[in-house]
């Protein structure tokens, strides 16, 4: 058999290894799916968003990326409904399993074992009850909601939930008790730990914490700690007056973002998309000099945060020789413009200037009733830098500024505290 035949029975047999594969994969999916439906529980395929909309803590709540998978839905001996999903974001994939609780509560996050804290989680580490042993750590934005949780009762089912595993991340979700990495490839595991985590929600129901319970949040997609931003998609109206690209063709907005941050301004955030088309000269492989159409894709980050009443032009940028201000510090770090300069300084007066060197800022410019930022991406920590530092920049401007464009008073009230990179002063 010559080289050529060899390649040919070589490829034919591992087309059909892979087609064997493949068959084998899809029987297996069916008895494991069968055997789902067999105890009752109710498996989806492809579950819409409205399976994890409600949810606002990490692994959810975090990014634009949110992608539900398999699904398996049912309820425990003792009636407790409870949910287990694939889920994918930007920062995490995985499986999480879910049980219902009674009412609404604050977050909590309770770790024990071979566990690390999920990603992008505010919250305070605070000793874990003595009960639970070595080992465990949790996490609470209040000591006191977290201790009157943390019951006997509530820790003896913790333990029985972590015997036998390497380890537990659960958490408090609203009106669920969630906790990662579920024993989801196989039914007859997947089936007592369901149980375990029933009885765990059960514990905490018996609680004391009734003057902790929260409100129903509006059924939209959240977000971790910004009970204010709210999931919009696609909304291409805003190509109309906000300061995108012109040009090209195919414009389209994505991933819209709409909200704010407790008193500050609102805001809309999205990513435009658009394209545009050129004609470029090749040589074709007989040394012919041909042309051909490209299509080049484009995008850009747009930001942008509605004022109370209509500012005149002001620019804070990076790079430029703009207005020349008393701090050679200031003066090397920004750039600013302004039509009329005695606006400018008014604006950004020394304690100004302090608070844009320790937020640092992206570039941003005032102009009419918004505030547009250069935000070079669109994603949610962004987001949340620029909606803190806004509402700061604005509480330091004076009140006669504000009298001298047509309000009374200073609409923002002062606020100290420089901000973070991740957005919170």
């Amino acid at each position: 058999m010559n080289g050529v035949g060899l390649w040919v029975l070589v490829v034919l047999v591992l087309g059909a290894a892979g087609i064997a594969w493949g068959i084998i994969a899809i029987v297996r999916r069916q008895r494991y799916i069968r055997s789902l439906r067999d105890r009752g529980w109710t498996f989806v395929n492809s579950p819409t968003f409205d399976a994890v909309a409600r949810f606002a803590n990490p692994p959810f709540g975090i990014g634009f990326t949110r992608q539900p998978d398999d699904q398996i839905i049912g309820l425990t001996s003792a009636g407790r409904p409870f949910q287990v999903i694939e889920y994918k974001s930007e920062q995490w994939s995985g499986w999480v399993g879910m049980a219902s609780l009674s009412r609404r509560l604050p977050e909590l996050w309770i770790t024990g074992g071979e566990t690390r804290p999920r990603f992008g989680v505010e919250a305070s580490v605070m000793a874990a009850p003595a009960q639970l042993g070595p080992g465990w750590q949790i996490g609470a934005l209040d000591a006191e909601f977290a201790a009157a949780v943390l019951t006997p009762q509530v820790c003896e089912r913790l333990t029985a939930l972590a015997a036998g595993q390497p380890g537990v991340n659960l958490s408090i979700d609203g009106d669920q008790v969630v906790s990662l990495d579920p024993p989801h490839k196989d039914p007859e595991l997947l089936a007592p730990w369901l149980e375990l985590l029933g009885t765990v929600a059960q514990a905490i129901d018996a609680a004391p914490v009734d003057r902790w319970i929260e409100p129903e949040l509006p059924p939209r997609l959240h977000f971790y700690h910004h009970p204010e931003w709210y999931w919009v998609g696609v909304d291409d109206s805003l190509l109309q007056y906000t300061p995108v690209t012109q040009g090209g063709h195919g414009h389209e907005t994505r991933d819209v973002i709409r909200g704010r941050d407790g008193d500050g301004p609102p805001f809309v955030a999205f990513t435009h998309h658009w394209k545009t088309t050129r004609t470029e000269t090749y040589t074709d492989s007989e040394g012919r000099t041909q042309t051909r159409t490209v299509t080049d894709n484009h995008s850009e980050a747009i930001l942008g945060f509605q004022l109370p009443v209509h500012m005149p032009p002001l620019q804070v940028a990076r790079s430029g020789r703009g207005i020349s201000f008393e701090s050679e510090a200031f003066n090397k770090q920004f750039s600013v413009y302004a039509q009329d300069n005695k606006y400018a300084y008014d604006v950004i007066h020394p304690r100004q200037m302090e608070y844009l060197m320790a937020s640092q800022p992206t570039e941003f410019r005032l102009a009419g009733d918004w505030a547009w930022f250069s935000p070079g991406r669109h994603n949610h920590p962004t987001i949340a830098h620029s909606s803190q530092f806004i509402r700061g920049f604005l509480a330091r401007v004076p009140r006669f500024v504000w009298r001298n464009i047509g309000l009374a008073e200073s609409p923002y009230p002062p606020l100290d505290a420089p901000v973070t990179q991740d957005g919170r002063s």
